[in-house]
């Protein structure tokens, strides 16, 4: 059984596949990479076989000794901080071991707005027919990532997989999630629950230009299980090599709805339970959307579309959380309990 070292097991993902891991293999040897000895402490008392390590993202010499330690590196604590990938990846190459380490790496779905985003003419909240298929589509994914050098990271681990023999990379770019996460520190998503909140708080839903744009969706606990596969893939012949490297991007999306029809069901929710009198959606543009929701002109106002087959076909993910729009009116619940308190 490979060691695993595991960083943002205090977030909202990484506190869901810490979850999905021991629960399924409580004596899998884990290191957690965290920040501070409280997160420690509660995720030791409740995971009592965990090894934990103080420390943070921009800790070069503690990555590097403890990717160099490790079978299976998830990372997991940021998508974008190019400075401690480094760190693992030099890490990883001083391993001693005839097997191949493996590298499990978040990302975002953001990653296919990427050419919307660097284009001038692109208006928020506008809808577009780009549809992403992680597998038919793969070559095509992969130059999207290439073509943009904002995709740091992402080009950065697609690098290591192509030149590293050695090391058996994955990339996973989750959409929307949403539902109450599992971790021990960390149960709140960001993009439903905030929406939630500001609905709640201006007394009316709010959207993106016209509401036109679409991301897919995943709830924590099926993303969760596809992390999970893809630990438990590590350990298995390979029979299939189309998991890892260039064949290792993974879209996750389960649902898809247009970020408009979003703020209406959340706006109308929030009137439903009694907490708003008005339904109505206001329609914001930049640079006020990003005032109301931080980065909501990208987050709320690009498309992200995708056909997630991957998982699905290689790894036998079977997403069988309850929707995106059934969980809303207990997001929207949450989230006024959360004002009162």
């Amino acid at each position: 059984m490979g060691s695993i070292f595991l960083t943002g097991a205090s977030g909202y993902i990484g506190g869901q596949v810490l979850n999905e891991i021991i629960q399924n293999s409580p004596d899998q040897p884990i290191t957690l990479l965290l920040r501070d000895e409280h997160k420690a402490k509660l995720i030791r008392d409740k995971f009592k076989k965990v090894n934990v390590v103080i420390g943070d993202l921009d800790d070069d010499d503690l990555l590097e000794r403890e990717a160099s330690k490790a079978s299976i590196v998830l990372h997991l604590a940021s998508a974008g901080h190019l400075k401690s990938v480094q760190s693992i990846h030099r890490g990883l190459k001083k391993r001693q071991a005839s097997e191949p380490a493996y590298w499990i790496q978040v990302s975002g779905a953001s990653a296919l707005a990427a050419a919307e985003l660097a284009s001038p003419s692109f208006s928020p909240g506008s809808g577009s027919s780009d549809v992403f298929d992680d597998i038919e589509d793969a070559s095509k994914f992969i130059k999207l990532l290439r073509d943009h050098k904002t995709r740091a990271v992402d080009n950065y681990i697609l690098y290591v997989g192509s030149q590293e023999p050695s090391i058996e990379t994955a990339l996973v770019f989750p959409p929307i999630i949403y539902g109450v996460g599992e971790g021990v520190t960390n149960q709140r998503s960001i993009q439903i629950p905030e929406l939630a909140r500001v609905t709640l708080e201006r007394g009316h839903g709010v959207r993106v230009g016209p509401g036109l744009n679409k991301w897919g969706n995943v709830h924590i606990r099926d993303l969760g299980r596809l992390f999970g596969a893809l630990v438990d893939a590590t350990s298995k012949p390979k029979s299939d090599f189309k998991l890892w490297n260039k064949d290792g991007l993974y879209l996750t999306g389960v649902g898809e709805i247009s970020f408009g029809e979003i703020s209406e069901k959340v706006a109308r929710t929030a009137v439903e339970q009694g907490f708003n009198t008005k339904d109505t959606v206001e329609e914001l543009h930049k640079p006020d959307i990003d005032t109301v929701l931080p980065h909501g002109s990208v987050i709320y106002g690009t498309n992200a579309r995708s056909k997630a087959r991957r998982a699905r076909e290689h790894l036998g993910w079977t997403p069988r959380e309850e929707s995106l729009e059934a969980d809303i009116p207990n997001t929207v619940a949450i989230e006024a309990k959360r004002r009162q308190n």
